[in-house]
């Protein structure tokens, strides 16, 4: 007898894998465990999925990872023009609102890329992430404020200060699942973020008049 694969039952596995990678990680996520959460037998699962890393990979696709990625750039970029640090300005508007709506349609997703992708071809995905958030912004500060020292500090704060950001997107997305909340959870960390940054770029412009008065 022919098999019918079903696209319902390759959804709902696909979904309960999602769960259990953002859940325990990749590496501690089993196929036993992602059955159990999808209501099916093991062996169902093989039918629509080689192994658990073809599973993964039907939900961290590259294209995703792509998405994901460009939309960070341009929103780093905006922080480059007029007023772009600014806490006043709505998280919903343009680059920020556009970042913003793909983690809320994606928040399993990039729990998982950011902090439970241990073990899988993507487990280095954060800490390369923060890299490339670190060198655009350190590249637009040079453009932006000139004046400014590019230091080792300047760079440990600016790594610093993106790392703690992901380590809060992570944060918020775990426990706030409705648009709404995740919505007032960020702009709220927005605006505690941003005062920090204009802080630490306030503190380096001050920091580079005092070295050029010595």
């Amino acid at each position: 007898m022919v098999q019918v694969l079903k696209d319902c039952v390759r959804n709902q596995i696909a979904e309960a894998a999602e769960v259990q990678f953002a859940k325990v990680g990749y590496t501690k996520a089993t196929i036993g465990a992602i059955a159990r959460e999808a209501g099916v037998a093991t062996g169902t699962i093989y039918k629509y999925f080689a192994d658990k890393e073809a599973l993964f990979h039907a939900i961290i696709t590259a294209g995703f990872v792509e998405e994901f990625s460009s939309l960070t750039r341009r929103r780093i970029a905006a922080f480059a023009q007029p007023g772009g640090l600014h806490a006043g300005r709505s998280i919903l508007e343009s680059e920020a609102g556009e970042l913003l709506r793909f983690w809320v349609r994606n928040r399993l997703k990039v729990v998982i890329i950011l902090a439970r992708a241990e073990g899988s071809a993507y487990e280095s995905f954060g800490a390369s992430y923060v890299q490339d958030m670190a060198e655009q912004t350190i590249a637009q500060a040079r453009e932006q404020f000139p004046q400014i020292e590019i230091t080792d500090l300047f760079r440990f704060m600016v790594h610093k200060i993106l790392s703690d950001s992901v380590r809060g997107i992570v944060a918020i997305l775990e426990n706030f699942r409705d648009e709404a909340s995740i919505c007032e959870a960020f702009s709220a960390s927005t605006a505690y973020q941003l005062a920090g940054i204009n802080g630490f770029i306030e503190w380096s412009l001050a920091q580079g008049a005092q070295d050029a008065r010595i």
